[in-house]
């Protein structure tokens, strides 16, 4: 595959670096009833409304009201699915080659000497409270991570929602937003590769720190199921799935989910999250690539990630008998 061509440092610095604001103005708001639907993912189809009845505060894995595929092969350029609310609209491209499948995929560029690729977002009608999405992604195989004992790279807005909590060392209240976002990282492995991943949160519970609550996906972490290598040049499913936490009486319970699958295997889960007290305004708004590496460090060179068969559930999940590892 080739290309077309401990965090240190001081905390403002950080701040300004990492900041994505979800509210910028690269791109039009998305409405979801614009996305290109697929007749067919796999043998659920596209599902309609879910049956009437079901308590999807209380249930495990609902059955997904509706199941959207981002059809890149279909559009004519990529703001037609991913709002911008950060970094350079230029850095992501729809490219021949490569591809998972199809005719293109995605291709996002972070530059040499700059943390910014770009940040995306595809927005929901209204706040979600449980969604599960897959997307294909690559790294080029020139890929590096050298010049530092550890750098992160985050690749994927897993689940959003908007407001000063939700980054750039913000501090979520329960009202002004929240994430949950996908790294790789050199922690426990080779600048060169191949790498592992890491799952970023910013919530109102126990281990938030400055800039989220970083859960490396390694050996020796309660949460991590699997410790995969992520090989530059290959390409991987991710999959990941996001639950919102239950509110008793203004108090958020600590009963959040997040689970991570590669390639079908469970890596990663934690069902403790305390993400928010207002289910309705501080829900799911926004899923979608990204790239921006590091915190006050810059890549050693141009790296290229590529993204390809981004597929969602929404208010559910696609297989929710096999929800539950």
């Amino acid at each position: 595959m080739t290309t077309n061509d401990s965090d240190t440092g001081d905390s403002a610095g950080k701040r300004r670096d990492e900041r994505d604001t979800i509210d910028g103005t690269g791109g039009s708001r998305i409405s979801r009833r614009r996305t290109l639907r697929a007749g067919a993912l796999g043998a659920g189809g596209l599902f309609g409304l879910a049956g009437v009845g079901v308590d999807r505060a209380a249930a495990a894995c609902s059955e997904p009201e509706e199941v959207l595929h981002l059809d890149y092969d279909a559009v004519d350029d990529w703001t037609d699915l991913y709002r911008v609310s950060n970094g350079d609209p230029e850095n992501l491209t729809l490219v021949a080659s490569p591809t998972a499948s199809g005719d293109r995929a995605l291709q996002l560029r972070i530059r040499e000497g700059d943390n910014w690729g770009v940040s995306t977002h595809y927005d929901f009608e209204s706040g979600l409270l449980e969604l599960n999405g897959r997307v294909d992604f690559a790294l080029d195989t020139g890929w590096s991570m050298s010049g530092r004992r550890l750098a992160n790279c985050r690749l994927w807005n897993c689940a959003i929602a908007s407001g000063t909590g939700s980054a750039g060392g913000g501090t979520p209240d329960g009202t002004n937003g929240w994430s949950n976002r996908m790294y790789i990282t050199t922690r426990g492995t080779d600048p060169e590769g191949p790498y592992h991943l890491l799952s970023n949160t910013y919530h109102m519970g126990e281990g938030q720190g400055a800039y989220g609550d970083q859960d490396y996906i390694v050996d020796g972490e309660p949460t991590a199921l699997a410790t995969p290598g992520i090989v530059p040049g290959r390409w991987y499913e991710f999959e990941y799935y996001v639950r919102v936490n239950t509110v008793s009486g203004g108090t958020p319970n600590a009963d959040g989910v997040v689970r991570y699958w590669l390639d079908g295997d469970p890596i990663y889960e934690r069902e403790n999250f305390q993400f928010t007290t207002d289910r309705e305004d501080n829900a799911i708004e926004t899923t979608g690539p990204v790239g921006h590496y590091g915190g006050r460090y810059t890549p050693p060179k141009n790296l290229y990630a590529y993204y390809d068969n981004h597929s969602i559930a929404l208010e559910g999940a696609f297989d929710p008998d096999a929800c539950e590892p």
